[in-house]
């Protein structure tokens, strides 16, 4: 009996190294592929476009990492979400232009803040603008 409990404990022990170790690997081998984007917000402006009287939401942004940026949201916190579909791809060294319509209203000297949700999970940074006539 003593030796049926034995060799359950060294299965239990074996199964448990192997699990550990698998999930060291692969952890170890995510992180060394992983290359993250680092992103620069260079300039953002909030403007009415009297043509169609809409407004919109104008950055400039510059990748200096080594991976694409992608931008699949952005939020003007407590106002709007515009979830972008496809996102927006910034490659590593480039530098974009992006204006997006924005669906609400937004009022001359106001501050918001601006939110990007990237792809990689993250968010970069919280802008406040405070839009100018």
């Amino acid at each position: 009996m003593n030796r049926f409990f034995a060799i359950i404990i060294l299965l239990a022990l074996a199964i448990t190294m192997t699990a550990i170790a698998t999930s060291w690997i692969l952890t170890t081998y995510h992180s060394m592929m992983w290359k993250p984007e680092i992103l620069k917000i260079l300039s953002i402006e909030m403007y009415r476009n009297e043509t169609d009287s809409s407004w919109y939401l104008k950055l400039e942004v510059e990748n200096d990492g080594e991976g694409a940026a992608e931008i699949y949201k952005i939020e003007i916190h407590g106002i709007e979400t515009i979830n972008i579909n496809p996102p927006i791809k910034i490659a590593s060294g480039s530098r974009e232009s992006i204006s997006i319509k924005l669906s609400k209203e937004y009022t001359y000297g106001t501050m918001y803040t601006v939110k990007l949700y990237l792809k990689s999970g993250t968010v970069y940074p919280v802008l406040e603008k405070i839009i100018k006539t």
